[in-house]
């Protein structure tokens, strides 16, 4: 079936004069404008934006959207009525769309109630990207990253988006009582990830960007820690993508994973496997940054 091509945007809620220290400075991301009077617009390659930052309180309601892209109008119309056939109210809006700074977008409602926009024609900005740090990311035709939802019902979250919108199984890992389950739509090893974790209540849990090298990566963990950003998981090597990251929080209260040499899915010869564990070393987790917690929480715990 036609299917999604790339995770194309997010947009969230937070404070924005922190926003554009942590943007620019942790990230590296370049800030789209002036930064003056607005939402704050941070590139990552040569789209004229990637995230979008809303003024508003952090969490629990940080997450406006997540755009999702198709390859053209002939495939977002192929979702559209396959949604709609299944009951699902799309909706579209050419006012968006302007916003986006896309040619067309629909939006929806996925089973956890996550606002999804699918959209085609993203503007391309004829200026270079320059990242204030020197980073280099990896999106282009891989898309902003991925985004790892906290769901209600993983497996159900799962599903939906294999059956109504096209991704395929990367694999699966044992998190908690159930599941996690981490899906492509392109190469990159996953687009987007579910997992069931009691306590936090469904949403985004974080945001993964990455870069070019893992000599990026230190200086980011090295800059964040100077800066007393809560780091929620230490530096370490994930078991089923094989990214090398660090989980620093945002000032909305989600995380940003920040890694190196993701692995690439291959669909001619891809194997779904289940993986008993998260990670191969590494990634010790700190119970005070997690989701919600305050954002002056401690230090990474071993």
């Amino acid at each position: 079936m036609n299917k999604v091509s790339a995770l194309g945007y997010l947009v969230v809620r937070g404070p924005l004069d922190r926003w554009h220290e942590f943007g620019t400075q942790i990230l590296g991301a370049q800030l789209a404008g002036d930064g003056g009077s607005g939402p704050a617009r941070f590139r990552t390659d040569e789209r004229v934006w990637r995230i979008e930052v809303q003024d508003g309180p952090p969490w629990p309601d940080t997450l406006i959207a997540i755009g999702f892209e198709v390859a053209n109008e002939e495939d977002l119309e192929a979702v559209v009525r396959r949604l709609t056939a299944r009951g699902v109210t799309v909706t579209e809006d050419d006012g968006l769309a302007e916003a986006r700074r896309v040619r067309r977008v629909v939006a929806f409602k996925d089973p956890d109630g996550n606002r999804i926009e699918m959209f085609v024609g993203a503007e391309l900005s004829k200026a270079p990207f320059i990242s204030p740090r020197g980073v280099r990311f990896v999106c282009g035709d891989l898309g902003l990253g991925h985004v790892f939802m906290l769901s209600g019902d993983s497996a159900a979250a799962a599903r939906f988006y294999q059956d109504d919108l096209g991704f395929r199984l990367s694999d699966t890992i044992a998190l908690g009582p159930e599941n996690g389950y981490f899906l492509h739509c392109n190469p990159r090893h996953h687009s987007i990830a579910f997992a069931s974790i009691p306590g936090p209540p469904p949403g985004l849990g974080h945001l993964m960007l990455e870069v070019d090298s893992l000599e990026a990566v230190g200086r980011a963990l090295d800059i964040a820690t100077a800066g007393n950003h809560p780091i929620q998981m230490s530096l370490g090597e994930h078991t089923n993508d094989h990214m090398t990251s660090f989980y620093v929080v945002t000032p909305s209260g989600f995380a940003v994973e920040y890694g190196c040499n993701g692995r690439l899915v291959d669909a001619a010869d891809w194997k779904v496997a289940h993986y008993d564990a998260p990670s191969v070393w590494g990634h010790h987790f700190n119970m005070s940054a997690m989701p919600g917690a305050d954002p002056a929480a401690g230090k990474v715990t071993s």
